[in-house]
């Protein structure tokens, strides 16, 4: 049954609309007259719905404030008798439902059983939605946790191994398998990061910043990193440096003669125009569309296709520009509600 907590300062009406509600059937009704009542714990995780009387005094509107602000998320019906449009844009702002009384009780008593039905099958399904990822997470970290292990043991006696074959094409096998672990543990730390997209809050973060944290996630020996982006901010994931490393690593791997990597932005029409671009292979005229997809490539398969869904998240988008032959460039574009220049500071090279 789903718990309801019916609060009007009004005992009469409050018991009234408690005795309809429990008529239903489907609800455990608990009724006050007091807009201080106190949601306990256990009341609270039952995951039941308020529903708040708003009469001439604010007390519905102070009590859905109190309880946002206790941190407590339980879905909240704000009841009034006449619409106003400062206790709208309240209701909203604290996630709560706004609902008028409009005319005799027995007109609008069963507007309010829908909505309550309503607020109470959204929950369900995001009770649903974190009991599955908790499932999912669990199994993923499990499951990496023990397969790693297990790699970590037979890379140990690869090793041995090597010391001790003398065979050329017996040698061959053994680095064809170190190749084949190598692969492996990449696909398990792509389903990690994969499996954490999303997991945190966007905030404002410095490119400049974001450029050296990624340089120290990739091993980068006889190549420049010039970063001419100065002063300007971008509204992302905090996974937007495994993204630049990503672009970074993508370089290394498959540029050949890289000896630079430049990283600049620029003011565009439509926000900001952010640029990595290198000075080696470039990518084939015929990759260029597929470089994106997941499963294309020589290692994993997986780099690019996780860069493109990591910028994805605060609504980046990317596109390979270079000329074969010439180099590698990716531009990314981001959204101008993302993208911003503090103070008045100078671009610096690094």
């Amino acid at each position: 049954m789903i718990p309801l907590i019916v609060i009007d300062a009004k005992t009469e009406h409050c018991a009234a609309l408690g005795d309809y509600l429990a008529r239903a059937g489907a609800y455990r009704v608990i009724t006050s007259a007091s807009p201080e009542i106190t949601i306990s714990r256990s009341l609270a995780a039952a995951r039941g719905v308020v529903i708040a009387v708003h009469d001439e005094g604010g007390n519905g509107i102070l009590f859905l404030r109190n309880l946002r602000e206790k941190k407590i998320d339980l879905p909240v019906i704000i009841l009034t008798a006449a619409y106003d449009p400062d206790d709208f844009r309240i209701a909203l702002a604290n996630r709560a439902e706004y609902m008028v009384m409009a005319g005799a009780p027995d007109s609008w008593y069963p507007v309010l059983v829908q909505l309550v039905e309503k607020v109470s099958s959204i929950r369900r399904a995001q009770d649903e939605v974190v009991f599955l990822n908790k499932k999912l997470d669990l199994v993923g970290s499990v499951t990496r946790h023990d397969v790693i292990n297990q790699l970590t043991a037979v890379s140990g006696y690869t090793e041995l191994l090597e010391m001790v074959v003398t065979d050329p094409q017996m040698k061959s096998y053994i680095e064809k398998e170190r190749f084949a672990l190598d692969k492996i543990r990449r696909q398990f730390q792509f389903a990690k990061d994969y499996q954490n997209l999303g997991t945190e809050h966007p905030v404002w973060q410095p490119l400049s910043s974001v450029i050296r944290r990624a340089t120290d996630l990739v091993t980068i020996k006889g190549v420049t990193i010039t970063d001419t982006c100065g002063n300007a901010s971008v509204f992302a994931d905090p996974v937007l440096e495994k993204a630049m490393a990503q672009l970074f690593d993508n370089a290394l791997r498959h540029g050949l003669t890289v000896t630079e990597i430049r990283i600049s932005v620029q003011d565009v029409e439509t926000g900001g125009l952010l640029v990595i671009e290198d000075n080696g292979a470039g990518i084939p005229a015929a990759d260029k569309d597929r470089i994106f997809e997941r499963g294309f490539g020589k290692y994993t398969g997986w780099g690019l296709f996780l860069t493109r869904e990591m910028l994805a998240l605060t609504g980046m988008t990317i596109a390979e520009t270079g000329e074969p032959g010439k180099g590698a460039r990716f531009e990314i574009q981001i959204p101008p509600e993302s993208y911003r220049k503090e103070g008045t500071k100078k671009a610096v090279a690094a």
